[in-house]
């Protein structure tokens, strides 16, 4: 982060701070950044979630925070290998027709911890609560095929879970990191902050974040989608004339 996204932070951070005991809990919400370019060269960022809890606050009383964030869901498929002949083989399929490309969550402590699961099922908060529904012609056990996607999905950094990551401090300040990694979804994301009290949720907020390509980047990633054909012969062109270049310089 720049020295003066810094200071902006940290303004804004104090400005809450002097806001927090005025009303009954509310949450003063923000992020570093609510536009996210993926570059040719993007190797994956850090977005900092940070606010205050406004309102008087009790020590004695139990706050908590949960902060998700969910991508855009896309059509997946899930696939399980099985030894047919000595050879490693997909043998069953299953679909899920709506599965979010990437989800993210953090909180001050456990979830089981902050909570009960009816609850956290309610506010469809936890890995366990996605709405993956799998979908197949085959004769199989969907919770498997749900905690393998899972899995996968964990594996590439798409799927991630870390509790005791929220930050609290002067029992009303706020923060934690959010990774995206190089492999995130091009879409519009969400970002959910639900401030719990003695285990019930009191308040619930929402950021928009936009991640994709823009500018030239995003001209040409339309194109190759578009219209593949144009976007082929163009690079062919440009690799042709590349190629001229080159031949001219080393004959000089």
């Amino acid at each position: 982060m720049s020295a003066r996204g810094f200071m902006i932070v940290l303004a804004v951070f104090f400005w809450a701070y002097d806001a927090a005991k005025a009303a009954p809990h509310g949450l003063v919400t923000d992020i570093s950044r609510d536009i996210v370019n993926l570059r040719y060269d993007f190797s994956g960022t850090d977005l900092l979630l940070f606010g205050a809890i406004s309102g008087a606050v009790d020590r004695d009383e139990p706050l908590d925070l949960v902060i998700s964030v969910l991508g855009p869901a896309k059509s997946m498929v899930v696939r399980r290998k099985a030894q047919v002949a000595g050879v490693w083989v997909n043998k069953q399929a299953a679909s899920i027709p709506e599965a979010p490309g990437y989800y993210a969550l953090t909180s001050t402590r456990p979830l089981a911890s902050i909570t009960d699961e009816k609850t956290l099922s309610d506010l469809g908060l936890g890995l366990a609560n996605l709405p993956l529904p799998i979908v197949s012609s085959d004769a199989i056990d969907p919770r498997e095929f749900r905690a393998g996607f899972v899995r996968a999905m964990e594996k590439r950094g798409l799927y991630r879970l870390d509790t005791d990551a929220v930050m609290v401090l002067e029992e009303a300040l706020f923060r934690t990191n959010i990774r995206l990694p190089a492999n995130v979804p091009e879409g519009p994301f969400e970002a959910r902050v639900v401030l719990f009290s003695n285990g019930v949720p009191v308040v619930d907020r929402a950021l928009h974040i936009e991640v994709g390509k823009i500018g030239f980047e995003r001209a040409v990633f339309q194109l190759a989608k578009q219209k593949p054909l144009l976007y082929g012969i163009a690079a062919v062109l440009l690799a042709l004339l590349s190629g001229w270049g080159a031949s001219l310089l080393s004959r000089r």
